[in-house]
């Protein structure tokens, strides 16, 4: 319904009326006493004295011309009826500006609220136009849904004193260009409240900040960076889908268990990411088609990936970052990584899910931890030249790789084959000290340095014969070393170091 109302906002078409301006002193429920003639003619208004539902009603009916209304020295009364010209609502709060009153006034550009002002209700202002500057009053709480939502001129910063924000309530706001409410006592932001504000580059959000509704910021494509706050319980579905400016996410201070279905869905300018640190769950499409992604930061306490987590980010050349304690990869999460050259599959990793690696062309080598195979889904690597890609798997679990169904078309390897090693005279690898010396005969593109429990230590590109990496802050004797050639081979092998 909330929907519906927003998208078929009432329009009023205006007639030709001589300009007048009033301003008058009234009891409540006594404003249309004071205004003789057509309210058509009305442009501006002022009143002092006391308000309620019924003189709201009557500015809603019938001075639907107004450009400016000041009520600043104003009190809204409350009131009881089941009158049904005032939609069979039984009571109307004091301090509370009634929902639909200037729902539509096309010619609306300013409002002074009475200073006492708590609430503004459902759809106070939706749909107006032309509406650029709202003086909020000293007290405003909250602002109830689609309160403003279809208002592209507004641009009036919000109140210091809010509580709560409804849904919709600056849907398609398109004239915001920054949002701070750092200050303000603020708990909750509903769906879709800023959904569609285009312009809208900069948030500042307040520390104690707990609920932000699905699709809260969608589409808000000017948005460059975003602090979430630790106080943060609830983060919605969509929360940030296409946000195709927004290259800056701070999430490492919130106490969030699973990142939601489609968070930053379609966020193209996403290079990298650090989750929570209590991330338990990637949830479906969160980070869906972030084509600039090329790293993320996931916890260990992460227990699964959903379906297409992942999926169409396209720019990603090393898969890893899957920490280990993940124990199960949903359908489609890496589909579409076309640049990915490398995957390493944690230990812990029991079942990966349909087409995972679906249209990953490009990739070379897969470093497989599990020495159990993990289970895996309806053609797990379609489009992955599996003969030419190395798999990596534990010397014990050799043959259970060799004979496990989608496995098995891999070019398999025992992670510490010295005889291929020893016989590749166009490789020399050493320690000097706790320098690691690797030099080529042919150019290398790129290096990595893993533990043997799939984590990365340590990684360089750059197209070079020589590379040599200081191993004194990584713990353990033994690594695994991947390098890929300028050629676009891969070479796998295990290095010990002395201590």
């Amino acid at each position: 319904m909330k929907q519906l109302l927003y998208i078929a906002l009432l329009l009023f078409s205006g007639h030709s009326v001589l300009a007048a301006s009033y301003t008058c002193h009234t009891e409540a429920g006594e404003l249309q006493s004071h205004i003789p003639t057509s309210g058509e003619s009305v442009t501006q208004l002022t009143v002092t004295g006391t308000l309620d539902a019924r003189d709201f009603a009557y500015m809603g009916d019938s001075l639907t011309n107004l450009n400016l209304i000041d009520l600043e020295g104003c009190t809204i009364a409350a009131y009881e009826s089941r009158d049904t010209y005032l939609g069979n609502q039984a009571r109307f709060e004091a301090h509370t500006l009634p929902a639909h009153t200037f729902l539509g006034f096309q010619k609306l550009t300013m409002v002074k609220l009475p200073k006492g002002t708590q609430v503004i209700g459902e759809a106070a202002f939706a749909g107006c136009p032309a509406l650029t500057t709202i003086v909020w009053g000293e007290q405003l709480r909250s602002i109830g849904d689609l309160a403003f939502s279809g208002c592209p001129a507004l641009d009036t910063p919000l109140p210091a004193t809010l509580r709560s924000i409804g849904e919709y309530s600056f849907a398609g706001c398109t004239a915001y260009t920054e949002l701070n409410l750092e200050s303000a006592p603020l708990k909750s932001i509903g769906a879709n409240a800023f959904a569609g504000c285009t312009r809208l580059a900069a948030i500042a959000l307040p520390a104690s900040l707990q609920t932000i509704g699905d699709r809260c910021f969608a589409g808000c494509s000017a948005l460059t960076a975003i602090a979430l706050p630790a106080a943060l319980q609830s983060l919605g579905e969509g929360c940030f889908a296409y946000c195709t400016s927004l290259s800056q996410v701070d999430m490492k201070r919130i106490l969030l268990t699973s990142i939601p279905a489609y968070a930053f869905d379609h966020c193209t300018s996403l290079t990298s990411l650090h989750t929570p640190a209590m991330t338990e769950e990637i949830g479906e499409g969160a980070f869906y088609y972030c084509t600039s992604l090329l790293d993320c930061t996931l916890p260990t306490r992460l227990r699964e990936i959903a379906d297409y987590a992942f999926a169409g980010c396209s720019r990603m050349e090393h898969l890893s970052f899957l920490p280990e304690g993940l124990e199960r990869i949903g359908r489609w999460p890496f589909y579409g990584m076309r640049q990915l050259y490398s995957a390493t599959i944690p230990s812990t990793v029991t079942y990966i899910g349909d087409h995972a690696f679906d249209s990953c062309t490009r990739l070379a080598a897969v470093m497989a931890y599990p020495t159990e195979p993990p289970a895996l889904g309806e053609e797990v690597f379609l489009n992955v030249q599996q003969a030419d890609c190395a798999l990596g798997a534990p010397d014990e679990s050799i043959e259970l790789y060799r004979n496990a169904p989608q496995w098995q078309e891999f070019d398999i390897r025992h992670f510490s084959n010295r005889e291929e090693i020893a016989d590749d005279h166009t490789l020399q690898v050493y320690f000097e000290h706790e320098i690691l010396r690797v030099k080529a005969s042919d150019p290398m593109r790129q290096i990595a340095l893993y533990t043997l429990d799939g984590r990365v230590v340590h990684r360089e590109e750059g197209e070079t014969y020589e590379w040599a990496i200081d191993t004194r802050s990584y713990t353990g004797p033994i690594f695994v070393l991947s390098i890929q050639m300028q050629s676009g081979e891969y070479r796998h092998l295990k290095v010990g170091r002395n201590r």
